[in-house]
């Protein structure tokens, strides 16, 4: 039988303690009347709540020229009151395919350091020393930023349990990694909560959190990102959506052609990772230049095991009709599958980023795709936008996840 919980008091109190810290994320500055209306919560609760915070150091009354809220009245004018954004900071750890980055950011996403280091090792255990030591030196580095961590972030490409920290699936890479205790391991070793995510679920994050001006007033959105595999993690009123098993936003396993061609390490034939990965684009423009499809690539890359997606992309850019013809293919149904997710759940918003965007007619091709197919009713409030949070994405969600986790839930 599943189990159902009630609400004590100290539960409605930390219910009620991250909502507001949720309402000042989103729309601060903001007078303590206007987020009494906002949660439809007494006055005097938000009173309570604020003070503390203050207490806390993490929350701020503005004053002078700050202050800029409008008084409707006699009596004393309302005062508005912020985030304080330096008084916590998170880091951010990405360990990529390509690159390890990490980044400590303030509670706003304000960058405070970053950087890059080699790939972390395949075998499991020389990663976590690895980790461990580069840890130490980003302590040393920073030391003032390091005593207000509230943990570390940590993402990784795949299927990863962020309830437990354990990752889960990484294909036929990093395969020592799955169904290691990675998050408990760091925290035992640290002592500092530690957050792991998917690299793709914690890019959401940072755009809940760190980019309000792209929402509007939406608290619903899909994240796509397509690169080596494709994810489209979904935040539901201002929340991640997780599911029970880890695996929620592997878009990239959707099955949109059964007959489709079989790929070695491309995902399932038919899959979306099969048709319009990066990946999937690479292999089939090696073929075709194998083949000596490729017109304009050929005179670009005269090795196939040594393509780029640079490449890929100039010869698009330069009219190479097979390299057209396999990225409008790709795009094409990868519209296709954003239409199945918004006539699922129907949000209004989409985002969309990746490499292969860098090109804006791949864009545009999703975009017709996703128009032609998506639901009607939802096709007129429907927005897909493009969105690059740059080379440090990976390692700005991570800390984005951990504020998310142990500023705003703790």
């Amino acid at each position: 039988m599943p189990m159902m919980h009630g609400k004590n008091l100290a539960k409605i109190k930390q219910q009620n303690l991250e909502s507001i810290k949720r309402i000042l994320f989103r729309y601060a500055p903001l007078s303590r009347a206007e987020i009494a209306e906002r949660l439809e919560l007494t006055p005097p609760t938000i009173t309570n709540i604020v003070a503390e915070l203050i207490q806390q150091g993490v929350v701020q009354e503005l004053t002078g020229p700050a202050n800029t809220v409008t008084s409707h009245g006699v009596g004393r004018k309302p005062i508005n009151i912020d985030l304080v954004p330096g008084s916590r900071v998170a880091l951010g750890i990405s360990l990529g395919r390509d690159f390890t980055h990490y980044c400590i950011t303030d509670l706003r996403g304000g960058i405070l350091a970053q950087g890059s280091y080699d790939l972390l090792s395949e075998d499991y255990d020389t990663m976590v020393r690895q980790l461990l030591r580069l840890l130490h030196t980003l302590e040393n580095r920073h030391p003032a930023e390091w005593e207000r961590l509230v943990g570390i972030g940590i993402t990784v490409p795949g299927i990863v349990n962020a309830h437990t920290g354990v990752i889960k699936n990484l294909g036929t890479e990093r395969v020592s990694w799955c169904n290691q205790p990675f998050g408990e391991t760091i925290h035992t070793a640290t002592g500092l909560p530690v957050r792991v995510e998917n690299n793709v679920r914690a890019r959401a994050c940072a755009i809940s959190l760190f980019r309000p001006n792209l929402l509007g007033d939406d608290t619903t959105f899909a994240y796509c990102h397509v690169a080596w595999g494709i994810a489209c993690p979904v935040v539901l009123n201002s929340q991640s959506f997780h599911g029970q098993d880890a695996a929620a936003g592997e878009i990239g396993k959707m099955i949109l052609d059964p007959k489709g061609p079989e790929l070695a390490d491309c995902g399932m034939p038919g899959s979306l990772e099969s048709l319009s990965s990066m990946r999937a684009v690479l292999e089939y423009c090696r073929q075709a230049l194998r083949d000596g499809e490729c017109t304009v690539l050929a005179e670009l890359c005269t090795d196939p095991s040594q393509l780029t997606l640079e490449q890929v992309l100039e010869a698009q850019t330069k009219g190479d009709p097979a390299v057209r013809r396999i990225l409008d293919r790709g795009m094409f149904y990868l519209g296709i599958a954003l239409a199945n997710i918004v006539g699922f759940l129907n949000p209004h918003l989409i985002f969309l980023s990746g490499p292969m965007f860098r090109n804006h007619e791949n864009f545009e091709t999703v975009e017709r795709s996703l128009r032609t197919y998506a639901f009607r009713s939802s096709d007129e409030k429907l927005q897909l936008v493009y969105v690059d949070l740059g080379e440090y994405g990976g390692a700005v969600g991570a800390a984005a996840s951990c504020i998310e986790k142990f500023f705003l839930r703790g």
